[in-house]
């Protein structure tokens, strides 16, 4: 995982919280945290906190790593930003949408092109919610890793690589305008989207995790066996030979005993020892506010019109693809039968239909 996404969680949680970061070289930092405003230097560069021992260290595993961690979850961080894009030229994607989508209409005399009604584009705004997770694995070491999982808030999708999109973005405290919210659902709905993804995550992580585990303790405890079988074929060996010696036999005897205690109390360490166990826990969550930008068309069907939206997105560059009324995939052109609406799948799976 990049160093940049603690970084920038450094950054932005010490300033949250009332702190200063200042960067004194390249991944170090001079930052005033705490209730007691305590002066510290913090670094990302393991050669940096090697060199100077004055100098902590903040990756996963390291104190002070923890210790912002625990304040985080402590305080329950929500952040939110706002960032633009890509601005866009009405006029041109209002042509570039005409070209886009098509919609067509199936009839006794042929196929022709339908020209639906459509609005301006108007601006709303869209959020992904951004959850970062801590996975701690515990074994005989202490495993932690961070995973975010952004969701799409309009669709409820999971958007790989977000993060790292927006950082080649300005971000903003706020837009200049209001926007209205383009059909959000709920943080909780979103959450229960990437406990979801991340629980997946978590179960192969932890298949993977066992087995290296499994292996390890078998490793161990064969070693633990053999060295011990051992001791106890010397011991045996010798009470052979001292076979006329009363007292020799009763001390090569006493020592076998010890022998298979000290062998399963080692044995059990391992057990305990390699015991593992996993922990979820939810660091924090980044709201980022994006604008879109919607055209609402209206195609006739019928006695009535069908109603959809062409919508824009700056960050992607590009439009979103309707759903389907028939099979709620995505496509960007619709065919109009006396059936109903259907895409070029649906139309090609049936094309008895067509022919009607």
């Amino acid at each position: 995982m990049s160093t940049s996404l603690f970084e920038n969680f450094l950054i932005d949680f010490v300033e949250a919280s009332g702190g200063i970061a200042e960067q004194s070289s390249e991944g170090t930092y001079t930052i005033l945290y705490g209730p007691q405003h305590t002066l510290k230097t913090v670094t990302l560069e393991l050669e940096a906190a090697k060199e100077n021992p004055h100098t902590e260290l903040f990756l996963p595993g390291s104190d002070f790593f923890e210790t912002i961690i625990h304040d985080a979850t402590t305080k329950g961080r929500i952040c939110s930003t706002y960032v633009l894009g890509s601005l866009p030229i009405m006029k041109l994607i209002q042509s570039d949408a005409i070209k886009m989508f098509s919609f067509m209409e199936h009839k006794k005399e042929g196929v022709k092109k339908i020209e639906p009604q459509r609005s301006p584009f108007q601006p709303y705004n869209l959020k992904v919610l951004s959850f970062t997770f801590q996975i701690r694995i515990t074994t005989d070491i202490i495993e932690e890793s961070l995973y975010t999982v952004s969701v799409d808030a309009r669709s409820l999708k999971v958007l790989k690589n977000f993060i790292e999109l927006i950082d080649k973005f300005h971000h903003y405290e706020h837009y200049e305008e209001d926007t209205p919210d383009y059909r959000a659902h709920t943080p909780p709905e979103c959450y229960q989207i990437a406990i979801d993804n991340i629980q997946q995550r978590l179960t192969s992580l932890i298949a993977r995790k066992k087995q290296e585990v499994v292996n390890l303790r078998n490793k161990e405890a064969e070693r633990i066996t053999k060295y011990y079988e051992t001791l106890f074929q010397e011991a045996e060996e010798l009470l052979m030979k001292k076979a006329h010696d009363k007292k020799a036999v009763e001390e090569i005897q006493t020592k076998q005993k010890a022998i298979q205690l000290q062998k399963q109390a080692a044995l059990s360490d391992i057990e305990l020892r390699y015991k593992m166990d996993a922990h979820l826990s939810l660091v924090s969550v980044l709201v980022t506010n994006y604008p879109c930008y919607v055209s609402n068309i209206s195609v006739p069907f019928s006695s009535q019109a069908m109603e959809f939206d062409i919508l824009w997105n700056p960050l992607f560059t590009r439009f979103e693809p309707l759903n389907c009324p028939a099979c709620k995939g995505h496509t960007y052109q619709l065919t109009v039968l006396r059936s109903g609406i259907q895409c070029q799948v649906c139309l090609h799976k049936a094309p008895t239909i067509q022919k009607k």
